[in-house]
């Protein structure tokens, strides 16, 4: 790993900055690669699930990063441009220029997680590539036989002085934080990621997290329960709730629990009538089908009762079908992990400011979600509340829009990929100057100084 980071570091040298067309050739490599390989990923996904819905590895994996790779091109030109800025003390008036140039890091390390394996490489590859940077990616061993398609086909599209992966466990992982990138992306869990950080200190790399958390769901009394369960368990059976941004548990108005787990019920059943069982993804091992079942025991042990919205969970094959848990409370271990699973967790409200401070008393999540008309009630969670992004009236659909970033807030990350604050992150946001040939400002900032030295300096404070 080490002589590939090398390698890249002496091409990005010896290559200078790529062009944009250079650039644009990267971003329809990747797309290349994962048009051709696609039949190669669902089959690799369903080997490394045991069983992973192929409608939802087309949609999530492969055509969402097609979709964001070509945003990224069709916007490229536009985010490479030098912005002109004003130029201080009235230099710009004699001839001066100041711009804020965006400018290639160098190799960037990306360490994906096993959720999405394909997604979460070229999602951020999009706005690294776009950048003018080079990648070392590695992916997680959970996903052995996707990691290595991957492999096989980065290196039939690429060269790895551009290009890299490498696999491999723990061990891997802790030497590929340790080498001295130029910035390093990190996707996965909050504990992992003290230490990355601890690595990454070493050679002061700057780092990007995105860590998911607890996302709240906020269910106003106005809401239209019927379509509020069908937003809710799209995203939560999707991919069996193994998704960073999926909601985590729900605050309900009292009284209105028996009406909305009815309807959960009701949309579990259109989604997986009998015979569409496999259109249901399975958790990707034993380890978290058995994490579930334990979150499950302890939750009934202190009180907590268990619906089950499906009837064909399987050991075998580590499926689990959504669960409802109510009469929950923060001694459960389902309210202090994050889930990343099937299980929704239901909580009851009076005042809307019970949830705003429940919410602020603990890590601020990566995504927040509400469903309600009243404009007073969005604007009083939205104002109120801190967290990575906020949907209203649906959950994860920040994501999906290209125009916006995506990341964390303190404990669920920080920096973006995606868009245009994608290609700032991973880019040097470089100050250039060019100074005027007039010297009759400047001059009075020399000694020896005197009277109009101290005029000007007077001027200066004034100066915004």
């Amino acid at each position: 790993m080490r002589e590939t980071l090398e390698l890249q570091k002496k091409a990005f040298i010896k290559d200078g900055q790529p062009t944009y067309n250079q650039r644009v050739d990267r971003l329809k490599r990747c797309m290349a690669l994962i048009e051709t390989h696609d039949d190669q990923i669902v089959e690799a996904l369903n080997q490394d699930y045991k069983n992973r819905s192929h409608h939802e590895i087309r949609t999530s994996e492969i055509d969402q990063s097609i979709r964001n790779l070509g945003f990224t091109i069709k916007n490229l030109k536009k985010w490479m441009k030098p912005s002109r800025r004003s130029s201080s003390f009235g230099t710009g008036l004699m001839g001066a220029k100041t711009i804020m140039k965006p400018m290639p890091l160098g190799s960037v390390g990306v360490i994906a997680p096993w959720n999405f394996p394909v997604g979460m490489v070229f999602y951020p590859a999009a706005s690294i590539l776009a950048a003018g940077n080079r990648i070392i990616a590695k992916p997680s061993e959970f996903t052995p036989c996707t990691s290595q398609v991957m492999k096989d086909a980065v290196e039939k599209y690429f060269d790895k002085s551009e290009f890299a992966m490498f696999l491999g466990g723990p061990e891997v992982g802790a030497e590929f934080t340790s080498l001295p990138f130029d910035h390093l992306l990190y996707t996965g869990s909050n504990r992992v990621a003290k230490k990355v950080l601890a690595n990454t200190a070493n050679n002061l790399v700057p780092t990007t997290l995105e860590l998911g958390g607890k996302s709240p769901t906020i269910i106003s009394e106005d809401a239209d329960l019927s379509l509020v369960a069908k937003r809710i368990m799209f995203v939560k059976t999707l991919n069996a709730g193994q998704i960073c941004l999926s909601p985590d548990y729900v605050f309900l108005k009292r009284g209105l629990e028996d009406q909305f787990i009815n309807e959960l019920k009701n949309v579990f059943g259109d989604f997986y009538p009998n015979g569409n069982e496999d259109d249901y993804t399975s958790m990707v091992n034993e380890h978290h089908f058995n994490r579930m079942k334990s979150y499950i025991e302890d939750a009934k042990s202190k009180g907590a009762d268990v619906i089950s919205l499906g009837n064909f969970d399987s050991e075998p094959k580590d499926t689990m079908t959504t669960k409802v848990l109510i009469n929950v409370n923060d001694s459960m271990q389902v309210m202090q992990e994050e889930i990343f699973g099937p299980l929704l967790p239901i909580m009851l409200y009076d005042e809307l400011s019970e949830v705003v401070d429940y919410i602020n008393a603990h890590d601020h999540p990566l995504g927040l979600y509400f469903f309600g008309n009243k404009k007073s009630e969005q604007d009083f969670v939205i104002d109120n509340t801190r967290s990575g992004g906020v949907t209203i009236n649906d959950t994860m659909f920040h994501l999906m829009q290209s125009h916006l970033p995506f990341g964390g807030v303190g404990p669920s990350g920080y920096g973006y990929y995606f868009g245009y604050e994608g290609f700032l992150n991973f880019s040097n946001l470089r100050g250039i100057y060019y100074q005027t040939n007039s010297d009759a400002v400047l001059s009075v900032l020399r000694p020896p100084r005197g009277k109009a030295f101290g005029i000007f300096s007077k001027i200066m404070k004034k100066l915004s």
